[in-house]
């Protein structure tokens, strides 16, 4: 067997693992010069799995690509870099390390700020140009990076009359990938700015295709640069360490190097062991980097929320400038929010701002008044003292005690610590459950509320942070200071022991949760629901949004026995230590236990007028009225086109049988599980108009006329439905109309948490939808409300409602990424009929 074949067979069975070291593998296709389609397998593993200690990779390569068309022996067609670290982000990149493990010569080299663009070549001369796990052409994306790339390599290749041919099949002789960096504001803008003869693929590796990490050397990198005209990336060599920092800390002060503003340096050096391997490390210069990324930030942050942040981390008096200057121009033109979003003017409005205030990135880093502005004016937020004050936010799956040992917590502190659960929150205003903890928070003595949530994605915990900016002024003083720490129940490394250990909590608490009882659901149920969240799980990145805005992450190790005492006395200990000002001492070993025990004994409380779980009598329940003495009013929810279950499962499985090959193995995935686990909608409709769309509140005239339309039309059938159909078990079955509209099906759409069907209603000369009657005489005035008409398929996560196949859509439309999107071409545009049904 191959070291290919090898590395082939450990990644697949690494795709088998459900969580820690799972490869994940993608499909891709290119063409080759004789017009065949060749299949390319993509490789690659979560972020968070690299440069693990516990975790072993078949390959660390990061971007990796195998060809998987049975023309000859399999072989990596592309390779990437292997992970490589910011100095101090692992324990690999401390100094200390590097000086008694590494040897030199320390080849640097600038480090360019675009996207990643990896250059090889088959057999018969076809360039093979990928991203970073990516290749060939995508329908579910709205910028291709790899297209983009190849259309500037060929360019250049064109200015200088070189034939791709000839690229291809060097790279192909000698089994290499060049690596470049595509960096062009035209296409994607970043932090830095690349325009006009800065823009363009800048060559800064070249590695052999081979499992383990060989790469040239810089020297020979700028050889096959100049040969094909890349852009050459600017490197310097050094003997020892002593020599590195000194250029790094110089160009610290400015944020410049030569004169030209940049992200940071590659460094390349070689182990002193392991046959003197290739060993990588960055180090990114902090300024003015971290400020511009600041500026845009708060910037998608106000056209997205209409709402000012006020908070930084850093640079809080020239960011309030900054947004003043903005805020403005945002406000009166949507063009330009919409191309922010998109990616395009982040740097022209950043330089707009630079020329009205007068002075450069560099010159308002290192001016003594700014700083004294910055002191003088701005709100200290990192000032900690007897006025602070602190908010827990989680980060769990179901069962790893996280109430129990906030409980424990609030049990030791029963006056200056509150706690308020996600599970006590109900109603559609999500949000209660920070306006209860801040509402907590502004009682006179109380220091510290744990807001307890899963909080297991990313998305959740951004939400809590959006949440605290808008809220706070509503409860809080403005220059309130508030420390938010984060506490990680599940370690990612020991989440296969956390799933037994938890599945075994839960079913033996049993019904003592406020949502998760054993008697209503059974454990087939329950387990389902936890598997749902050990499927979504997202650990802590703390490099990352938003996971980098906590004041403080503790980072909790897992124990199947006493967790939540020993995690009471971590988290203690680890207040203690930077936050004396709110655990001035830690209590000692009788009063934790005792507090923990007294937590065990929690239990939730049954709520007024509800009877036990073990109560079946109902008591003093009022006689039923007789429903014949008046016929009871019936009042329309939504008016739908109902459309067969058969046609549109039939339509979805010759969709997935047609292009397995195309849809990425998550997306695959997600389409499966619909059939797998039967998680189809009961029946399938088009939502014509809904009552919701009618309110005043809504501010949707449209649908508000919409709905008028619908119900006045209809009102005659539904009041014969009245008169004729008063039984109370009846009432709330849809009524048939008799009326049709046609339609047929276009796009298959699908995302991690819904899959949707969206459809082309055929019109009538007035653009209204055709509403037909069962004659099939056209019915005018009648529409769609929803701007996209769609059909909800099937809900893949739990908790997601029907409605939001609204927003998928919505994306789509504005070419917007999503995990999956087909065109349904096969059904040959078939039109077909659904019967109009007023659902009430």
């Amino acid at each position: 067997m191959s070291e290919v074949e090898e590395l082939i067979v450990k990644l697949q069975q690494n795709a088998q693992l459900s969580s820690r070291g799972r490869a994940i593998e993608r499909d891709c296709f290119i063409t080759d010069k004789s017009g065949k389609e060749r299949k390319i397998q993509s490789w690659k593993f979560n972020e968070w799995d690299y440069g693990k200690n516990n975790i072993t990779l078949p390959c660390n390569a990061r971007g990796l690509f195998i060809s998987a068309d049975g023309i000859g022996q399999p072989r990596i067609m592309a390779r990437g870099y292997d992970k490589f670290f910011n100095i101090d982000e692992v324990a690999k990149t401390h100094w200390d390390w590097i000086k008694d493990n590494t040897q030199g010569p320390y080849e640097v080299s600038v480090k360019a700020n675009g996207c990643i663009i990896f250059i090889s070549g088959l057999e018969d001369g076809t360039l093979a140009v990928c991203s970073k796990h990516s290749i060939g052409h995508r329908d579910d994306v709205d910028r291709n990076h790899a297209e983009a790339g190849e259309k500037s390599l060929l360019d250049q290749l064109a200015k200088i009359g070189m034939d791709p041919t000839t690229l291809a099949l060097d790279l192909f002789s000698q089994n290499i990938t060049a690596v470049a960096e595509y960096c062009d504001d035209s296409f994607e803008e970043h932090i830095l700015e690349y325009v006009g003869e800065r823009s363009g693929l800048y060559l800064h590796g070249v590695n052999m295709n081979t499992s383990a990490f060989h790469t040239w050397p810089l020297s020979k990198v700028n050889e096959l640069a100049n040969r094909y005209n890349f852009k050459k990336v600017e490197c310097l060599t050094f003997d020892s360490i002593e020599e590195l920092q000194n250029l790094f800390n110089e160009c610290s002060k400015t944020g410049v190097y030569h004169g030209v503003e940049i992200e940071g340096f590659v460094i390349r050096s070689h182990l002193q062991q392991d046959d003197k391997a290739s060993f990588f490390f960055k180090y990114k210069l902090e300024e003015p980097y971290l400020m511009y990324r600041q500026w845009r930030e708060v910037t998608k942050d106000y056209i997205n929320t209409k709402s000012r942040v006020f908070k930084f981390k850093k640079h809080k008096f020239i960011t309030n400038k900054y947004l003043d200057f903005v805020i403005p121009l945002l406000d009166n033109d949507a063009t330009l929010c919409e191309n922010y979003l998109k990616g395009f003017g982040i740097i022209k409005l950043r330089n707009l701002f630079l020329k009205s205030y007068g002075m450069t990135g560099f010159e308002i880093l290192n001016s003594e008044k700014i700083n004294e502005l910055e002191n003088k004016n701005a709100i200290d937020y990192e000032k900690v003292d007897e006025n602070t004050k602190f908010l827990i936010f989680p980060i769990s799956v179901i069962g790893c005690g996280k109430t129990t040992t906030a409980i424990t917590l609030k049990n030791l502190y029963p006056e200056s610590w509150a706690h308020v659960q996600n599970d006590d929150v109900h109603g559609k205003d999500k949000s209660q459950l920070m306006k209860r903890s801040l509402g907590q928070l502004s009682k006179a003595g109380v220091k510290c509320v744990f807001v307890d949530r899963n909080n297991h994605q990313f998305k959740e915990r951004q939400q809590l942070f959006q949440w605290l900016n808008d809220l706070k002024e509503d409860f809080l003083p403005y220059n309130q200071n508030i420390k938010v720490i984060g506490v990680s129940f599940a370690p990612y490394d020991k989440m296969d022991k956390i799933k037994t250990v938890t599945v075994k909590r839960v079913l033996e608490r049993g019904d003592n949760h406020q949502t998760i009882k054993l008697q209503k659901y059974g454990e087939q149920k329950i387990v389902g629901i936890m598997s749902g969240f050990w499927r979504r799980y997202q650990p802590v990145v703390k490099d990352k949004s938003p996971d980098n805005l906590f004041d403080l992450l503790i980072e909790l190790p897992y124990n199947e026995v006493n967790s939540s005492l020993i995690n009471t006395k971590i988290i203690l200990e680890n207040l203690h230590r930077e936050y004396p000002i709110l655990v001035p001492e830690i209590p000692d070993e009788n009063a934790i236990k005792s507090s923990f025990d007294l937590s065990l004994e929690h239990k939730i409380p049954i709520k007024p007028g509800s009877s036990t779980p073990n109560t079946k009598e109902k008591k003093n329940k009022p006689a039923k009225k007789d429903p014949l003495l008046k016929p009871k009013k019936l009042k329309p929810v939504y008016f739908s086109a109902n459309v067969s279950v058969d046609l549109v499962k039939s339509a979805i499985d010759t969709l997935i049988m047609q292009n397995l090959g195309k849809i990425a193995e998550e997306g695959n995935q997600y389409l499966t599980s619909l059939f797998a686990e039967d998680k189809f909608q009961k029946a399938f409709h088009v939502t014509l108009s809904h009552r919701a769309q009618s309110s005043s509140n809504s501010g949707d005239e449209r649908g508000k006329r919409n709905w008028e339309r619908y119900t006045k039309h209809y009102e005659p059938i539904i009041k014969m439905s009245e008169s004729t159909n008063n039984s109370q078990e009846n009432t709330a079955l849809p009524i048939r109309t008799g009326d049709i509209v046609s339609m047929r099906l276009s796009k298959l759409i699908w995302d991690d948490k819904i899959v949707t069907i969206i459809v082309d209603l055929l019109e009538n000369t007035d653009n209204s939808i055709a509403v037909r009657s069962a004659e099939r005489e056209v019915i005018n005035g009648l529409n769609c409300t929803n701007l996209i008409p769609h059909i909800t398929i099937g809900i893949l996560q739990d908790g997601v409602k029907a409605y939001y196949s609204n927003e998928l859509c919505n994306k789509i439309a504005s070419g917007g990424n999503t995990s999956g999107c087909f065109e349904l071409n096969f059904v040959d545009s078939k039109v077909f009929d659904a019967e109009v049904y007023i659902n009430l």
